[in-house]
């Protein structure tokens, strides 16, 4: 059993602007990603990759740890976990919505990456790389859930409480709108969810996704369009159900 050592992080800003326009709050479930410290994950976007020479040298830095890595320095390969953890953290909770999950995915995911990243030869960006296992693990997992009916609103996490400057009212709202935007995530079916997570809440391009989840730019572009049709109707019909702690069947057919 793979063993990292990790020290205390600093938690992600999640101050970005949502690609959805739905308000959602800051507080949310947590990942205890592998011994690691916690992480804050919300349905909210991602940080947004660096840009310019930031990515550049971020890139740089994430290659010569894959370089040291295939020569079995493993101490290399914590670092790297270091690096990428909050992110991919945030990228498999968006994938499957529930925190419990997240927990055994993301260290699936990088007892997977540890054998992949051999693999990698910088065809695409080491981010990239990263979200084609994300997509990996997360699409075997959404398919077994989905032989399993259940209650989606009775499973969604209840996100953690933050300050707020809006009062207990718009948290309230806040954490309505992170449970309303689960249920309708899960009425997409596990290849369109993927494709609409990495482009509304990651905010990768039709192209990039292509290469993270080894299809065609055109199969990502008609998957985002149906995804977008089929989560506007399942918002539509949550928030005109009856607010009793059901809001609603949200289920999608693979």
């Amino acid at each position: 059993m793979l063993k990292l050592v990790h020290r205390e992080t600093p938690s992600v800003d999640l101050q970005s602007e949502p690609r959805l326009k739905v308000v959602v709050g800051q507080g949310a479930p947590s990942a205890a990603a592998i011994g690691g410290p916690r992480v804050p994950l919300s349905v909210v976007p991602l940080s947004p990759a660096p840009q310019g020479n930031a990515a550049d040298q971020r890139e740089a830095l994430l290659r010569s740890l894959v370089d040291r890595i295939r020569q079995n320095d493993l101490a290399a390969f914590d670092q790297l976990y270091l690096l990428t953890r909050d992110e991919a953290a945030r990228t498999l909770f968006h994938l499957v919505g529930r925190r419990a999950d997240v927990e055994d995915l993301l260290q699936e995911t990088y007892l997977r990456l540890l054998t992949a990243v051999k693999s990698f030869r910088g065809e695409a960006r080491f981010r990239t790389f990263l979200y084609r296992v994300c997509a990996n693990v997360a699409l075997m997992h959404l398919r077994w859930r989905r032989r399993r009916p259940e209650d989606v609103m009775a499973e969604l996490p209840e996100p953690e409480p933050a300050p707020s400057s809006t009062g207990p009212e718009g948290e309230a709202s806040r954490r309505e709108a992170a449970r309303l935007i689960e249920a309708a995530l899960e009425g997409l079916t596990s290849k369109k969810r993927i494709v609409f997570v990495y482009h509304e809440l990651c905010g990768m391009g039709p192209e990039e996704i292509a290469e993270a989840v080894g299809t065609s730019p055109n199969t990502v572009r008609s998957r985002l369009h149906h995804a977008r049709l089929e989560f506007h109707e399942a918002m539509q019909r949550l928030l005109k159900a009856p607010r009793d702690g059901k809001a609603g069947g949200a289920h999608g057919v693979l």
